[in-house]
């Protein structure tokens, strides 16, 4: 692990277990981080906060399309995303319909970043937003 002078930002991993796990330093990281925030967060969820993607809303209005969907998304991130600016990354999304009938927007977000051997890689964060 790096010196506590070196290390810029660091979080609490939301889905950590143990105290070996649950710190996040690495930018890929505290950035999938914020990805997931971003997308799961309802308005208002969190006091203070209005700001919010709200993705469902999108679930029923036939007027709204994909792109408008990938626009809004990709501008909250250079938005309130801290660690955008230093990856590539791209939104996929796409409308679904469940066993029930009902809607639901399928959203991958694919960013690019170096491994250790200064291989690009893209990595795939998934979301499935609806009832």
């Amino acid at each position: 692990m790096s010196e506590k002078n070196d290390i810029d930002y660091i979080d609490l991993y939301l889905h950590g277990s143990t105290i070996d796990d649950n710190i996040l330093t690495q930018p890929l990281e505290l950035f999938f981080q914020e990805i997931e925030l971003s997308l799961e967060t309802q308005q208002n969820e969190v006091w203070g906060i209005k700001d919010a993607i709200n993705l469902s809303r999108y679930l029923f209005n036939k007027y709204i399309t994909l792109t408008q969907i990938r626009n809004e998304i990709t501008i909250y991130f250079n938005k309130n995303c801290q660690h955008a600016c230093y990856f590539p990354y791209e939104i996929s999304a796409e409308t679904l319909k469940n066993e029930n009938g009902s809607d639901l927007i399928y959203i991958v977000v694919t960013v690019k970043a170096e491994d250790e051997n200064g291989e690009v890689i893209p990595y795939k964060q998934k979301f499935l937003i609806g009832s």
